[in-house]
């Protein structure tokens, strides 16, 4: 059993994922970490190196060949990564999708204080404009969507153990 966890930059995937993995016993794997490693840079730099439509194929690419196969995973991807069918489709396949939808204003506090990070589309439009466009596509693929408003991380993780078969035995890691 793997479990997505999808939404926008600041929505918190890594951090609930890092805890939920601990919790449910399961791999975590960040997609992000996964690209910095592979090229030896930042996420921004990376971006800022590749151009937007080579890093949305690097991305997905990177994502599909990590989480192929392999199960008792908490992915964490980019929040771009909803730009990509081809990447959804496989997560599809192979895990359950979790939107973690947060607010407008609760993303924008938590990137106003946050170290640089690749956002796909930030110069062409504004963070709000992006928001608005990713919402429904986060929507339409997510198998569950969590408001997170007005909620600690320790409920968020009790909403998504609850609604997932999560009973493995192994111990956790990460990828």
């Amino acid at each position: 059993m793997n479990v997505t966890l999808i939404g926008m930059a600041g929505a918190g995937k890594s951090f609930i994922g890092r805890e939920l993995s601990k919790r449910a016993h399961l791999t975590f794997f960040d997609n992000d970490e996964a690209l910095q490693k592979a090229h030896g840079k930042g996420i921004q730099d990376i971006l800022d190196e590749l151009g937007e439509e080579l890093y949305l194929e690097t991305e997905a690419a990177t994502l599909v060949k990590s989480t192929r196969r392999k199960d008792n995973l908490v992915i964490s991807p980019g929040g771009s990564i909803v730009y990509r069918d081809d990447a959804m489709d496989h997560l599809k396949d192979i895990s359950t999708i979790v939107y973690l939808q947060v607010p407008f204003e609760t993303v924008e506090a938590r990137l106003k204080n946050a170290a640089p990070r690749a956002i796909i589309g930030l110069g062409k439009k504004t963070l709000h404009e992006l928001y608005d466009e990713r919402h429904p596509l986060y929507k339409v693929h997510a198998d569950h969507t969590i408001d997170t408003s007005q909620r600690s991380f320790e409920e968020v993780i009790s909403d998504i153990t609850r609604m997932l078969p999560i009973d493995n035995p192994s111990s956790p890691d990460t990828l």
